[in-house]
């Protein structure tokens, strides 16, 4: 054989060699082998397909006459659940088959007949591994943007900044395989616009050029290191996410990826990944993705600028009202319950005394923290006025009202501040407004106007502040009785 001698370097190739005769599958086996290229064994057209069903096959080199099942018979079975892989059939007998005649009956990719020898085979080979390449290739790429479109609207629903950041991250690494990543954004002003790192993580380079940056969300050896400054990392990574935010290109090393994020031309972060992405599908595919992510992130920022309390990171309470009202449109229309809860600090007034009007403040922001820890992602928070905030449970009935409020008390109890080495207590009350589930009230009109939810609204945050005042009457630091709510009727309502 003409390449006898030869011993190239291994590749990621997988060959089936299947054929009855033993002779030529020990002969083939050893001829491939040399190439490079990992070859499996069949010796029937059974045990191929047994084969194919648990391992991944780039190309089929298939006999065509076998006992038992044919080859054309294995083609026919391959075909109803694989329709990329690359087939070869090989006979001895190419007169009794015409070639051109089973290509065009078969899905198959090329035929070859035994007795043009090792390098004619060879050449099949080649030919099919080059046609398994573009093949899949052309597969990744569309399994790529299938992953990017049903990733798409997970980006852009309404949610925390701080969970599409870590969403995002998800994303990444599952598109592509890799464990060990991070997002990282610029510091010196976060993404609410506020000096340091109180507020809630961001991922946008607000402020100088020259801003360090800052890890937000991570995978792998990376999770949990919120708030690390990149300028800590090793400098080989530094350098290529400085790199990467200056040229506003993808930096590629020798083990690692980095991925401008922007927006037109400004650069709001950068995406790491610790492993390099060379394929140029791939890098089109993360482009792709990032771009997407850019937006996503500009938008929940711009987003939470105008609807969050930058100094508690709950939201504001005009959006809480308008939030409340499409909730309570959702429960009318469905027939559920929903709570509203306040939530008021006790001795805010103590606090500005002993430590002034920053360990207020301070306070304040724990009591925030403390309400993003103990609700759902469904529940929404705001503040309501100085030190009082109101929370909106969807779809909860008395029992899970009843747990909220004792998971806050209960948070509260173990929190503090320290402020000019003063460490004070941060405590506070609740008061809840439960309002039932019940069918679509007797006499409503429809639509229902909005003016009838605004004022249940209303009535909801007159009755959970009642209760909250029994409970500050009571002592403090409880829960007081809860006051229980029935939809009103609507038919006198105007409509809007």
């Amino acid at each position: 054989m003409v390449r006898k001698s030869r011993n190239a370097e291994p590749t990621n190739w997988v060959i089936l060699l299947t054929d009855d005769d033993s002779a030529y599958l020990e002969a083939t086996h050893a001829l491939i082998e040399r190439e490079g290229h990992q070859v499996l064994l069949a010796s029937s057209g059974e045990q191929a397909l047994e084969i194919l069903a648990a391992t991944r096959v780039d190309l089929l080199l298939l006999d065509f006459y076998m006992l038992g099942m044919t080859g054309e018979q294995v083609v026919a079975q391959v075909r109803q659940h694989d329709s990329l892989l690359q087939i070869v059939l090989q006979t001895g007998y190419a007169s009794e088959q015409p070639p051109r005649h089973l290509l065009k009956r078969l899905d198959i990719q090329g035929y070859h007949d035994k007795s043009d020898g090792p390098d004619k085979l060879l050449m099949w080979v080649d030919v099919g591994l080059k046609a398994a390449y573009s093949t899949q290739l052309v597969d990744k790429s569309r399994q790529g943007l299938r992953y990017i479109l049903d990733a798409t609207p997970e980006l852009h629903r309404l949610q925390p900044l701080e969970s599409l950041l870590q969403g995002i991250i998800c994303q990444v690494t599952g598109l592509f395989g890799v464990t060990h990543s991070f997002v990282a954004s610029r510091c010196g002003v976060d993404a609410l616009g506020m000096p340091g790192g109180a507020c809630p993580d961001g991922f946008l380079a607000i402020g100088q050029d020259d801003s360090d940056l800052v890890i937000h969300a991570g995978t792998g050896r990376f999770a949990g290191v919120s708030s690390c400054r990149t300028g800590e990392l090793d400098t080989d990574v530094a350098g290529d996410l400085a790199a990467a935010m200056h040229s506003r290109a993808t930096q590629v090393g020798t083990q690692s990826t980095a991925v401008p994020l922007c927006v037109g031309e400004s650069g709001i972060g950068v995406i790491y990944l610790d492993k390099p992405i060379r394929a140029g599908q791939d890098l089109e595919l993360l482009s792709v993705f990032a771009n997407q992510a850019a937006v996503a992130i500009r938008n929940a920022q711009l987003f939470e600028m105008a609807t969050v309390d930058p100094l508690t990171g709950v939201y504001l309470r005009r959006f809480v009202e308008q939030w409340t009202v499409g909730e309570l449109r959702k429960a009318f229309r469905h027939g559920h319950g929903l709570a509203l809860l306040m939530l008021d600090m006790d001795g805010l007034k103590g606090i500005n005394d002993r430590a002034g009007h920053l360990g207020g403040d301070a306070a304040l922001a724990c009591m925030g923290r403390v309400l993003r820890a103990a609700l759902r992602e469904s529940d929404v928070a705001g503040r309501y006025g100085g030190d009082e905030f109101v929370i909106l449970l969807p779809d909860t009935g008395p029992d899970g009202a009843q747990r909220v409020a004792e998971r806050l008390l209960e948070l509260l109890a173990q929190a503090s501040v320290t402020v000019n080495g003063v460490t004070l207590p941060v405590r506070g009350s609740v008061g809840m407004a439960l309002l039932a589930g019940a069918a679509r009230p007797g006499g409503a009109v429809d639509p229902v106007p909005r003016s009838y939810f605004t004022d249940v609204y209303q009535h909801l945050v007159e009755q959970a502040d009642a209760a909250l005042y029994e409970a500050k009457r009571g002592g403090r630091g409880q829960a007081g009785p809860a006051a229980h709510c029935t939809w009103p009727n609507p038919a006198a309502s105007e409509r809007t």
